[in-house]
């Protein structure tokens, strides 16, 4: 039998009071129902699946590999830079998640007319990307960091191949070869 207070009451249920007070009670409750997603809310915190983020890692990848300031010797994209590319493609999962929710449910919470926390999440998440786009060089202001003007940007060969010794001697120097390294 339960504890007892000094009335000689029995405290709390534990089936001491009623019979029936534990029949709700099971060893496991039963599944849910195929694609059950109640207890899920906006996915901002949520752990990405494998799957999913090694797939948008590799579509990071790609989409930088073709437009990245700095190369390997081999023409792709710095090992150094893998983890900062895992870590972008995983903010951008996240951020897929929340806005899929912003977009669903509102921004607007529809008891208080207030914004949702999910579109903070949304903000903070944006400029974390942001923050990964930069460290890998990917924005005006980062490559200006850098030293790099893509705009500018004059190689070797073009520069050599210029017919006016002029204009090839202005091109060598933007090249970064005085003109006893062209000539």
């Amino acid at each position: 039998m339960g504890k007892r207070t000094g009335s000689g009451k029995p405290i709390g249920g534990g089936g001491a009071g009623h019979p029936r007070s534990l029949a709700n009670l099971t060893a496991r409750p039963p599944a849910p129902p195929a694609g059950n997603r109640r207890a899920v809310s906006h996915g901002g915190y949520a752990a990405v699946a494998r799957e999913r983020l090694e797939a948008r890692e590799r579509e990071v990848y790609d989409a930088l590999a073709a437009d990245a300031p700095l190369r390997a010797p081999d023409g792709g994209l710095p090992a150094s830079d893998t983890v900062v590319v895992r870590l972008l493609a995983e903010a951008l999962c996240r951020l897929d998640d929340v806005a899929g929710d912003i977009r669903d449910h509102g921004w607007r919470d529809r008891k208080r007319g207030e914004p949702r926390p999910v579109v903070e999440l949304e903000r903070r998440l944006r400029q974390e990307a942001l923050d990964y786009a930069e460290a890998l060089g990917m924005t005006p202001r980062s490559r200006a960091r850098l030293g790099l003007d893509l705009a500018r940007t004059v190689d070797v060969a073009t520069a050599l191949s210029e017919p006016d010794a002029e204009r090839r001697r202005e091109l060598l120097r933007e090249a970064g070869l005085g003109e006893e390294d062209g000539q």
